[in-house]
């Protein structure tokens, strides 16, 4: 076989299945709590692009790749506006900096009510995702 023709095959380790159900159950207990709050809430990772509000998530993997995770998610005309404007350099475009503005104030409050209900909520450090919640019982 060529060397391009090899596939690099990887395995994310998944938590144990205590562990993934203890973090269905805070992701569930977070939903609530962010729909007690007047938020819209989405569970299904799978599919964000049919959602706005907030996306609630158990991830399996082990370690601390895993986790409980919320995503603000807004609309895509939105989104495809202020990646127009990054690919074209235009930073300061109104559609760029309102996309940046209502991103990182949306991340602010989540973690803000996220903390009044009780729960441990920061900054998830994923350079892919710089909005990203982390979620702690």
């Amino acid at each position: 076989m060529a060397k391009w023709q090899q596939v690099v095959m990887f395995e994310i380790k998944k938590a144990s299945e205590a562990e993934i159900a203890e973090r269905n159950d805070l992701a569930g207990k977070v939903a609530q709590a962010l729909a007690r709050a007047g938020f819209s809430v989405h569970r299904d990772v799978n599919q964000p692009a049919a959602a706005l509000g907030a996306l609630v998530w158990a991830d399996p993997a082990e370690g601390s790749e895993g986790g409980v995770f919320v995503q603000w998610l807004i609309d895509p005309s939105l989104s495809r506006a202020a990646a127009e404007s990054a690919q074209k350099g235009e930073v300061q475009a109104p559609a760029f900096r309102h996309f940046g503005f209502v991103t990182e104030h949306m991340c602010a409050t989540l973690i803000a009510i996220l903390g009044s209900a009780g729960f441990r909520a920061g900054d998830a450090d994923d350079d892919m995702s710089p909005f990203l919640i982390r979620v702690e019982g």
